[in-house]
This record gives C-alpha cells, sequence and structure tokens, in this order.
C-alpha cells in the first residue's frame, strides 16, 4: 500500500492549515491522507478525557472542515482520521515510520491536544523517520505568487537524500529548483582588524561554487528538464536560506536525528516565512 501523508491536527487554524497542506501534498503523491489527533493525558489537570468530550467527532469535524475548505484538491484523495493518546512527539514519530511525509504547524493555540506547539514541532522534526514540514507563522511575512522550491546544500554525501526530495517536490509542483550553498569561515566571527588582507577571496569563492556544482551535477542529468538555479552566498547557513525562501514555496534542508535540531535547521524552523521539509539522515551518516 501508499505510504500516507499524515496531517497531525488539533482543533485550532493551524492545525487546520495542516491538514490542507497535507491534502495537497496528498494529492501530488497520489497518496492517502490521514488526519491525526494526539491527546496527551493527563491534560489540562485531567487524567482522563471527560465523558462530554467528543474527540472523533472533533475530529470528524475537522476532516469536513478540510473537505469543504480544499474540495477540489482532496476530491481524488482517500481520506482517513484517528484519535490517539499518548505524548504527541512520541506518537508522530512511531507514525512516521510508515509515512511518507508528516505535516504539522509550528505553533498555535493548542487546540484541545496542544499539538501545535513549537516544542512539539521541534520534538517531531528531531526524531521523525520520514521528512517532516512545518508551517510557518503566516503573521509575519505574507507573500503571493510563490514559485521556487529552495534547497540547503553542503557539499557533503548527506547532500544526496535532500536533493532527492528538493527535485522530486519542485517536479511535482512543475516550478525551479534553487540550490543555495552558504558558507562561512572563522573571518566572519573576528573584529575586521584581525582579517587578513591576503586571503583570497575569489579562490574560495571559486572553490565553493564548484562544491555546489558538482553537488548538483548528477541531478541535471536525471532532471533535464527541471530548471535548476545555484546560488552561492557567503554568510551563515540559515541565514542565507532564510533569505533566499522568502518568496518560495518551500525550503527544504537535511537533519541528522538526535536529540533536538541543529543550529541551522532550528534557524530556519524559526525564521523562514514558508514552509519548511526536514528530511531525516541516515542513522549512520556523520559527515
Amino acid at each position: 500500500m501508499t505510504q500516507p501523508v499524515i496531517a497531525a491536527v488539533d482543533g485550532s487554524d493551524r492545525g487546520l492549515e495542516a491538514a490542507r497542506f497535507a491534502a495537497d501534498e496528498a494529492s501530488r503523491r497520489g497518496a492517502p491522507l490521514r488526519l491525526v489527533t494526539v491527546v496527551p493525558w493527563p491534560y489540562d489537570g485531567l487524567s482522563a478525557p471527560p465523558p462530554d468530550l467528543d474527540l472523533p467527532a472533533l475530529l470528524h469535524r475537522s476532516g469536513e472542515s478540510v473537505v469543504g475548505a480544499a474540495a477540489d484538491t482532496v476530491a481524488d484523495v482517500d481520506v482517513s482520521t484517528s484519535v490517539l493518546d499518548g505524548d504527541p512527539v512520541s506518537v508522530l514519530t512511531e507514525l512516521s515510520v510508515d509515512a511518507q511525509l508528516v505535516v504539522l504547524g509550528g505553533r498555535g493555540v493548542g487546540g484541545v491536544a496542544g499539538l501545535v506547539l513549537g516544542s512539539t514541532a521541534s520534538g517531531v522534526v528531531a526524531h521523525a523517520h520520514c521528512p517532516v514540514v512545518v508551517l510557518p507563522d503566516d503573521s509575519t511575512v505574507v507573500v503571493h505568487g510563490r514559485q521556487s522550491v529552495v534547497v540547503g546544500v553542503e557539499g557533503r554525501p548527506r547532500d544526496e537524500d535532500v536533493l532527492a526530495f528538493a527535485v522530486a517536490e519542485a517536479a511535482r509542483r512543475g516550478t525551479d529548483l534553487v540550490a543555495v550553498h552558504a558558507w562561512q569561515d572563522v573571518v566572519l566571527d573576528l573584529p575586521l582588524r584581525e582579517v587578513s588582507p591576503l586571503i583570497d577571496w575569489a579562490g574560495v569563492r571559486a572553490d565553493e561554487e564548484r562544491v555546489l556544482a558538482e553537488a548538483l551535477a548528477g541531478w541535471r542529468e536525471k532532471e533535464p528538464d527541471l530548471v535548476v538555479r545555484e546560488a552561492v552566498v557567503r554568510d551563515r547557513p540559515a541565514r542565507a536560506l532564510t533569505a533566499a525562501s522568502l518568496t518560495a514555496q518551500l525550503l527544504v534542508v537535511g537533519h541528522r536525528r538526535r536529540r533536538s535540531p541543529g543550529s541551522t535547521t532550528h534557524g530556519v524552523l524559526h525564521r523562514a516565512g514558508c514552509p519548511v521539509a526536514v528530511v531525516p539522515l541516515p542513522p549512520g551518516d556523520r559527515s
């Protein structure tokens, strides 16, 4: 069976937006959509759900809202709903084993389950077994006519998984791919008086351009019809990626599973004005 796209919903507007985004993704992928509400107990001082709290009905209404708001998108999508109890991070991490994508809001009012709080999004990103898309706070930036998929490229073997996801997303969306390679060195952290005037910046830049070109070479051959634009930036990765993704449909970064997101992942999750897809890297990858 085709692995599902999972949307974490909690009765909040952010949860509804996550469901809509996930419905679009499921339609593009020809995958089923699973709407999941996770209720942690004890919750709000309660050791068990109160008898008058009809969680299945709540989720059913959320599902109907998604279908009603995106009727054209979900017309060809198999939609199912479920209510699960437990720690949201643990439950969603377990579900990610058999999913091809998990979508959730980065912030929200919490709803019934308190699901779309920042700590939950961060925890799921850190431990998930499949790519996770975290939606931004749409009150920070409004952009109409978003286009590209932006991907961060480090110039290491682990880029392959990240590029594979980004290339596929750009192809599904019928848009171009902007590959950003941001490099920094100790000079960025030194006072100006300590920077050597003998540094060959042109040579350093040429080396970094070569790193990005080599990382993309194979993908240009695999996807000759995909327009790929290269951007080499002398800056910290999180800041460069956030700037490059301002008008993008999606920003894609990689993350090696650990207790918490790394500095770059953490930075883009908090600052990006577009959805951020975090691709888990192979467990044995230590590059």
